[in-house]
């Protein structure tokens, strides 16, 4: 995989993983919505001839589903992509220039070759359900829910290792991150 197609996935992989990386006490949006930095990784499981797929980067998210903003930063700080959304649709800027899609879903997908729910995912890095659709608790005494087809592990969320977010069905995708701080 070139820097180029990994800048490009791990920015929608932040963007849709939005998350699992961790909540900062930096600047809010208007409208108090909140600010989560931390790391982020992103693995998607092999299938058919689409080898599987890694990606790390530290992040900075803003916002929430409706609007805000996502942050990829390299290795050394350096941003390597950056993602905007709104009620319009969703843009991403790498090294490749700037690209324009719909909405968050196609963005994830698009980078990841799956999408990823980032409204949800957003919420699910505060360490609550998303209000937007049903949840079940975690069928193990570990803290955590199922939502959107995905199993959401909140067992190490206190010690600020967020979640770990696994897509139940195929292919596997599974997202985890390390807040810098809790929300």
């Amino acid at each position: 995989m070139t820097l180029l197609s990994w800048a490009r996935a791990t920015a929608c992989a932040a963007a849709t993983v939005v998350a699992l990386v961790g909540c900062a006490s930096t600047p809010q949006l208007p409208g108090n919505l909140p600010v989560l930095s931390g790391r982020l990784l992103v693995k998607v499981a092999a299938i058919g001839d689409q080898p599987a797929q890694s990606h790390n980067a530290a992040f900075e998210l803003s916002g929430d589903e409706h609007r805000g903003q996502m942050r990829l930063l390299g290795p050394l700080g350096a941003q390597v992509a950056l993602a905007h959304w709104d009620e319009h649709g969703a843009s991403l800027q790498d090294s490749q220039g700037g690209r324009d899609f719909p909405d968050l879903a196609t963005m994830t997908s698009e980078a990841l070759g799956e999408p990823i729910p980032l409204g949800a995912l957003m919420q699910w890095l505060q360490g609550r359900p998303w209000a937007g659709a049903p949840n079940r608790p975690l069928a193990s005494a570990t803290p955590g829910f199922v939502q959107l087809g995905w199993s959401v592990d909140l067992a190490r969320w206190a010690d600020g290792a967020l979640v770990e977010a696994t897509r139940l069905d195929p292919p596997g995708v599974i997202v985890r991150a390390k807040l810098d701080r809790n929300p």
